[in-house]
């Protein structure tokens, strides 16, 4: 007799490799389009932003997110696959939103940073869990993790910087 998957606890369902490798590809087209989107979205908030100290730390972010693009390629070449376009309406809709706060009338200079040093912890922070999934995902499947490390790292201090600056704005 066979039980209902909802019935099911997390550890007894199983999932075919397959489906697992579809997934890891769909986290992995996400991430990768989402981080292209990403680098766009660094060089406006960029130019709004009034500190040199946040302008650096967006130009590292910057940096380091063009970096984590040329190495998820190398996954991708790792894997055998290619990238293929998906929707990332959410990080979309997360940078609009960004956006918009920060160039809204009537803020000054200072509310500007803060708020944009906000919205790029949101986003570090669930750059950080999509590699963590990623990370997950592959270790299922038998691939090997590690090559997720260095952008997972990168998204980690990213985050990291632009909390400290932050705490060190409203402090």
């Amino acid at each position: 007799m066979s039980r209902s998957l909802s019935s099911l606890q997390p550890k007894d369902v199983r999932i075919d490799d397959h489906l697992l490798k579809r997934t890891f590809l769909e986290h992995l087209n996400y991430i990768y389009y989402g981080k292209k989107h990403l680098v766009n979205f660094f060089a406006e908030v960029k130019n709004i932003a009034a500190l040199d100290v946040l302008k650096h730390a967006i130009q590292e972010g910057i940096d380091d997110t063009e970096n984590q693009v040329s190495h998820i390629e190398e996954i991708y070449e790792n894997i055998a696959e290619s990238p293929s376009k998906t929707n990332t309406l959410g990080i979309k809709a997360l940078t609009l939103e960004a956006y918009l706060s920060a160039i809204k009338a009537g803020k000054t200079q200072v509310e500007r940073d803060i708020f944009i040093l906000f919205y790029l912890q949101q986003i570090e922070g669930i750059e950080v869990t999509y590699f963590k999934v990623l990370k997950n995902l592959a270790r299922s499947i038998g691939y090997n993790h590690s090559f997720i490390d260095q952008p997972f790292d990168s998204a980690v201090e990213n985050k990291l910087l632009f909390e400290t600056i932050y705490k060190e704005y409203i402090s």
